[in-house]
């Protein structure tokens, strides 16, 4: 009993015992957190998969919509029945479920009202009776109309025939905006459905435009205007369709309307802008709650997404438990270890063996060691500095090629070992650790006794023994590495220069490619015109649906011409025939033409002298850059600069985009980059970006005006001539 007494009185005024107590108590709590940031990093993980599961089934009803807009500007009409048999090919509440209906709204100008209302009437391509019903809603005279004329399916959705939707101001000029952009548009606000079904929706609709006119300017876009498509969505079903089970039963999901480029905070204030509520009966999202609040890019608006769910639902009973269960373990543990210390304490003669023991396995641990650094070539080493005294280990003797060494070696034989141009540079950075100014951490070359010379790394840092200063040191046989990696830069290099004979093989077989269809298929092709022109004209009066016929093939070889020389021009545009300077003023005006984004380009008012190689290199880097600026920049303006300095060539762009995100440019999404950078390292010259997120990029390329093909890669065209 008094040995119990006098344990129990010792564990609790010891010290040892409370700060295990102590630590018990912090390790409680950093589990605790650790858990639950394990339930936040669920909670994250299953609402950004909502949201992207969301947005990609969005995607895919505006994908289906581009579609349905290149039937209908295809250049065939498409009647009543034409468009049935499309959607119900599409089978949409399989493929897309979510849609309640695709349509077409076609444009009709007040002239021609009573002809469009007579048409439909008579339309009895679906209806044996036509449509005699048929009026446009609401009535009343407008400038132009918007009149919902193809509506699949019909069933359910009569009410809806005929109406115009350019009747409302704020739709009309939601039609306008994306007639004049030629991107899709959604309806501004929520649109509630009732009937049986009592849904919420919303409408997104494609400009459609005639696919025999010109659509490269605002003014030719309206010229070729004629309807829209569009397609009416039920957010129910979108929402069921896209998210699983598992998160619903968990998440509460609410859906806002926000403005495009600035989305709003959502919360219990904006139910004006609710849209959709997956659970209005749970509570809003408060303390003890998980929010998560992002925006998301629905088409051509921006909805903002709010999820919440107890900070409870994502934990499983055994992280309930998890942080107790460490409090516990942590109070047993500490009481144990003081039991063990007490046991030894008062044991004397155990004590004395344990001490042994550690002795033992201290002498392993030591011989351990030096069979570890014997495996990784890795030396130890300490430098007295008063004495000059260094102690080595064996390993470290080994490094420098001795079968029998001292452990004690003088510091000015250690630097006798180092080569003479390495050791002016290795006493310096020693003489610094030992002043206590910084670590010497460096790569040289040391001398072995058998006069081999090995590249070694050597650390070293100030510290003690207690009693006096000490340098403490490794050295590692790097050799092998350094000539790895000198390996690894010729592979480089040699990998550099293929591919840059690849790009001028490529460009060559262009040029060859390109010179062949137009002087074999483009001259078959013109005779083949002129004689069904002469066939066009012989058959003017004598055979009218002939003629018709053989004006019809006209077009179409007028097409494949086009066509033809489209090709030409991917392959190698012709205008790299008539100087760099041409080239570049045809890129612009192509890239103007075909994203809407405004593009400066400034130049020397002489022409620059380049050879062909360069030439079509500099015009693929302007070419792979503005590609870059329509994927990802989101740009209003560019400017290309290009100019001959001191020598070089200097190429500029730069754009007002939101810039390039900090971090590693190398990833699976920046190859045209890539690509940019490895065609100008092919050319000798340097490659510099200099960006910001939300300043904008601009690309810096400087070449010197000597032809790389002068240079090493040369060789690499002998060696593939060989194979």
């Amino acid at each position: 009993m008094g040995n119990w007494k006098r344990f129990f009185s010792s564990l609790l005024t010891s010290t040892a015992w409370w700060s295990g107590v102590a630590v018990s108590l912090v390790l409680y709590l950093v589990v605790a957190r650790v858990v639950e940031d394990k339930n936040q990093a669920q909670f994250d993980l299953q609402a950004d998969n909502s949201r992207l599961a969301v947005q990609t089934r969005v995607r895919a009803y505006v994908d289906l919509l581009r579609g349905a807009s290149a039937v209908f500007s295809s250049g065939h009409p498409v009647g009543r029945d034409t468009f049935r048999a499309y959607v119900a090919q599409l089978d949409l509440k399989q493929s897309f479920p979510g849609i309640e209906n695709l349509n077409f709204a076609a444009r009709v100008s007040a002239a021609d009202k009573d002809a469009f209302i007579d048409a439909v009437r008579s339309d009895r391509s679906v209806r044996a009776e036509g449509h005699p019903g048929f009026d446009i809603l609401p009535p009343g005279e407008r400038d132009e109309y918007h009149v919902l004329t193809y509506l699949e399916p019909m069933e359910g959705n009569e009410q809806a025939f005929g109406l115009d939707l350019g009747a409302t101001a704020a739709v009309g000029n939601t039609l306008a905006v994306s007639r004049d952009s030629g991107q899709p548009a959604s309806s501004v606000r929520l649109i509630r459905i009732g009937g049986p079904d009592n849904y919420a929706g919303i409408a997104i609709r494609m400009p459609v435009y005639r696919g025999d006119m010109p659509t490269g300017s605002v003014a030719e876009r309206r010229a070729a205007y004629y309807g829209s498509v569009g397609a009416g969505i039920n957010l129910n079903l979108l929402m069921a369709g896209a998210v699983d089970q598992q998160t619903w039963r968990k998440m509460r999901i609410r859906l806002f309307n926000g403005h495009a480029g600035r989305p709003e905070a959502g919360g219990a204030g904006d139910d004006h802008r609710m849209l959709f509520d997956s659970t209005p009966s749970r509570p809003a999202p408060g303390a003890g709650m998980h929010v998560k609040r992002v925006s998301m890019n629905i088409g051509p608006r921006v909805w903002e997404a709010e999820f919440s769910a107890p900070r409870d639902a994502f934990a499983t009973r055994f992280d309930t438990w998890l942080p107790w269960i460490m409090l516990i373990a942590g109070l047993l543990g500490t009481t144990l270890l003081y039991c063990i210390y007490y046991s030894m304490r008062s044991a004397r003669g155990r004590a004395v063996d344990l001490a042994r023991e550690m002795t033992r396995d201290l002498r392993n641990s030591e011989a351990s060691l030096a069979e570890a650094q014997h495996m990784a070539h890795l030396g130890s080493w300490t430098l007295e500095p008063n004495t000059r005294v260094m102690n080595w280990s064996a390993e470290t003797g080994r490094i420098f090629g001795m079968s029998h060494y001292r452990a004690e070696q003088q510091y000015d034989d250690f630097l006798r070992r180092v080569h003479a141009d390495d050791r002016q540079f290795a006493r310096a950075g020693l003489n610094r650790a030992l002043a206590g100014e910084e670590e010497f951490n460096a790569e040289l070359r040391i001398c072995r006794l058998d006069g081999a010379v090995r590249w070694v790394q050597l650390i070293a840092r100030l510290g003690s023994d207690e009693r006096t200063p000490l340098l403490r040191g490794t050295i590692m046989d790097i050799n092998d590495r350094k000539e790895t990696v000198e390996a690894l830069h010729r592979s480089r290099e040699l990998l550099r220069e293929l591919t840059a004979y690849q790009d001028r093989v490529k460009e060559e077989e262009r040029k060859r490619i390109a010179r062949e269809i137009h002087d074999e298929l483009g001259q078959t092709l013109l005779a083949l015109r002129i004689d069904v022109s002469m066939l066009e004209a012989r058959t003017a009066r004598s055979h009218p649906r002939l003629h018709d016929k053989v004006r019809s093939a006209l077009g179409q070889i007028d097409a494949t011409v086009k066509t033809i020389r489209t090709i030409i021009n991917n392959l190698r545009p012709a205008v790299l025939d008539l100087g760099l300077t041409a080239a570049f003023e045809w890129q612009v005006n192509e890239f103007r033409r075909r994203s809407g984004i405004g593009c400066e380009l400034r130049m020397s008012g002489q022409e620059l002298e380049v050879d062909d190689t360069l030439a079509t290199s500099l015009f693929r880097i302007l070419q792979e850059s503005l590609t870059n600026v329509i994927r990802h920049a989101n740009a209003s303006y560019v400017l290309v600069d290009l100019y001959q300095d001191e020598g070089r060539l200097v190429l500029k762009i730069t754009d007002n985009g939101i810039g390039l995100l900090p971090g590693p440019r190398k990833r699976g999404n920046s190859f045209g980059l890539i690509g940019v950078e490895e065609r100008v390292h092919a050319l000798n010259g340097e490659f510099r970006i200099s960006s910001a997120p939300g300043k904008g990029t601009t690309l810096i390329i400087q070449i010197p005006l000597v032809s790389p093909e002068t240079q090493a890669p040369a060789r690499l065209g002998v060696g593939a001539a060989q194979g």
